[in-house]
């Protein structure tokens, strides 16, 4: 694996400026990357995703050595969110926070591969590879920790005001570092950056000329930057910076609060025919159209009221208070109710994760209320056995922010 001056420099805030540290880190970089080789172990990875993680690790490094906040940040929302400094991860009594740790190793090197290799949920952030990889890693930069110079690049957050009208070029050059480069954001934007890739190779060919061509490009980066969530745990940028900079922890996305007898006329239908359940389980499209005309009082419409529901079945419609009514496809045969018919054990064994890790496969409103319900209980990642499905069900709601992101906010 070779990692060249060039590939390590994109991912410094301070690219293309080269720092008095840079050369350090980027030797450190170029070790790791000859100790993975030496090790022989998760060769089948591919080698852009191997040096993606060892720039993650050394991306890491450097932030904890600078204490830049973008690690720290992460860990503060995690016991926030889940009681403990890393996902999937008990704290070990020997864990300093905001320092180096071999958790922290192990899960970012899960969490680079596992989001890049283009099949989510099939590696275990426990697997013996990714573990014996952590913790050579862990050996060689502990032992540098304390001499490691401080890239004081990383620490570009701290003189950044969001309210001082100067800082407005510093705050903007922050971002964009964050949403496009930054070692801990990239790896769960994947989708979204070849998406933006594809849009701009559309945008160059459209607009022959040079300045034309970067006038659409700088305003589709800002479009994007602004309305897809980002990093890990689908926070906007916006809730990263303040996190970041200012400690702040994100408001949760809380349903709106509904008055008894305001509720949503669709969810007071569905409801109504339910006989009490805001859940429905409904086998093909026509009994799905029969159901909304007759049981939900829609009434008779020409080309029926959901044409576009034509070519699925297993449906499952979910009533919310505040939104109306929610429909999904080809999902009820996972969902273990006593009102389900089309419930499949196997099945559920076999795709059921999928709600989780691929995005619009069902509303979030959906996979939450699954979850909380207890409606999952065949549901298992890949690598899980019928013996020990705790992985998924212990975490699902970090895996669903992980790979659904801007879909786990409900958009």
């Amino acid at each position: 694996m070779e990692i060249t001056v060039k590939d390590f420099m994109l991912k410094q805030p301070n690219y293309p400026q080269v720092a008095e540290s840079d050369k350090y880190y980027m030797v450190l970089a170029g070790r790791l990357a000859k100790m993975w080789d030496n090790a022989h172990v998760l060769m089948n990875v591919d080698d852009e995703v191997r040096r993606d993680t060892v720039l993650a690790v050394i991306g890491y490094f450097q932030d904890v050595v600078a204490d830049a906040g973008i690690w720290r940040s992460f860990s503060t929302m995690c016991y926030h969110l889940y009681g403990r400094p890393v996902p999937f991860f008990d704290r070990p009594d020997d864990y300093i926070d905001s320092e180096l740790n071999l958790i922290d190793l192990q899960f970012i090197i899960w969490y680079v591969i596992d989001s890049e290799n283009g099949n989510p949920g099939h590696l275990s952030p426990f697997d013996k590879n990714v573990e014996h990889l952590a913790r050579l890693f862990f050996g060689l930069l502990d032992a540098v920790y304390e001499d490691a110079p401080t890239p004081v690049e990383y620490n570009m957050a701290l003189d950044v005001d969001f309210h001082d009208e100067q800082d407005r070029e510093k705050a903007y050059d922050l971002s964009h570092w964050l949403f496009w480069n930054c070692y801990f954001m990239r790896p769960a934007a994947t989708s979204t950056l070849h998406m933006a890739a594809a849009k701009a190779q559309e945008i160059i060919q459209a607009h022959p000329d040079k300045d034309e061509a970067q006038r659409h490009l700088l305003e589709m980066n800002r479009q994007l930057m602004v309305e897809n969530t980002t990093g890990p745990l689908s926070l906007t940028l916006g809730e990263w910076m303040e996190l970041i900079v200012n400690g702040k922890i994100p408001q949760a996305d809380n349903e709106p609060e509904i008055e008894p007898g305001n509720e949503h006329r669709f969810y007071r239908q569905l409801v109504e025919a339910t006989g009490g359940s805001r859940i429905a389980f409904i086998d093909g499209y026509d009994a799905l159209e029969q159901f909304v005309s007759q049981r939900m009082k829609w009434g008779t419409a020409p080309n029926g009221h959901l044409p576009g529901m034509k070519r699925y079945a297993n449906f499952v419609l979910l009533a919310n208070p505040a939104r109306g009514l929610l429909i999904a496809h080809d999902v009820a045969q996972y969902i273990a109710h006593p009102d389900n018919p089309m419930y499949d054990p196997k099945a559920a064994r076999r795709e059921a994760h999928r709600i989780v890790t691929q995005r619009g496969t069902a509303p979030i409103d959906l996979v939450k209320y699954l979850f909380d319900n207890g409606l999952l209980p065949d549901a298992r990642l890949p690598f899980e056995t019928d013996a020990d499905r705790s992985l998924l069900h212990e975490n699902w709601d970090f895996l669903a922010r992980l790979y659904l992101q801007t879909h786990y906010r409900g958009d």
